[in-house]
């Protein structure tokens, strides 16, 4: 079982954002530990495109999105979401690569810590 840390209720800033962080990010992390690739691809209640592989790929685009698009400033695209398609992420993870989706979210949160540790705190720690 994936272990989800327990964030402190009295901290600095930063440490309590990077801790809450990781807790909700544990969450769906824990929920899909074990499954085949099948169950996580099994969408909830057809014909909506929601299923557990698809909410990983949703996050990787969701912390790219705000971490460093908006935080950073960086202009890198969507990983999923296009033009035609803004729920690419769910409607794509019928037939997509598992092993790839869960790299490409672990990818991403990475690059969120390191958005975060490079970000001016206006309020101070």
């Amino acid at each position: 079982m994936i272990d989800r840390p327990e964030p402190p209720f009295a901290a600095a800033e930063r440490e309590m954002l990077a801790s809450w962080l990781d807790f909700h990010r544990a969450t769906p992390a824990r929920k899909c530990d074990g499954l085949s690739d099948e169950q996580l691809r099994q969408r909830s209640v057809p014909p909506s495109s929601l299923s557990l592989l698809g909410l990983v790929r949703h996050m990787a685009d969701v912390e790219r999105g705000w971490f460093r698009q908006v935080l950073a400033g960086e202009e890198v695209p969507d990983i999923y979401a296009t033009e035609d398609d803004q729920e690419a992420d769910f409607n794509g993870a019928g037939d997509a690569d598992v092993a790839a989706a869960f790299e490409s979210w672990s990818a991403e949160c990475d690059a969120a810590r390191r958005a975060v540790a490079a970000s001016p705190n206006p309020v101070g720690d």
